[in-house]
């Protein structure tokens, strides 16, 4: 009997820089209007973001992976100017 790996993914998006207030755009990979944000701006449910990085980590190698670990450019230069 074949083991089944289960890979569970919790990305923490406390930060307010996941959330825009002001619009909802498609989610990259769903399509349904989210305000919330990935680490790169674009829209994207957290849910999805984190089926994509376990589809990812089982190796479908279809997903489009962005390391929520490490902040973008972007953000650095934020935290640099303050």
């Amino acid at each position: 009997m074949a083991g089944q790996l289960v890979v569970r993914v919790h990305l923490d998006w406390t930060d307010p820089g996941h959330y825009d207030a002001s619009r909802a755009l498609p989610c990259r990979c769903c399509t349904t209007p989210t305000k919330m944000r990935d680490s790169q701006g674009a829209a994207c449910h957290q849910s999805c973001a984190e089926d994509e990085i376990a589809r990812e980590l089982l190796g479908s190698g279809r997903a489009r992976i962005a390391d929520e670990r490490v902040p973008a450019p972007a953000q650095r230069l934020q935290e640099v100017a303050r």
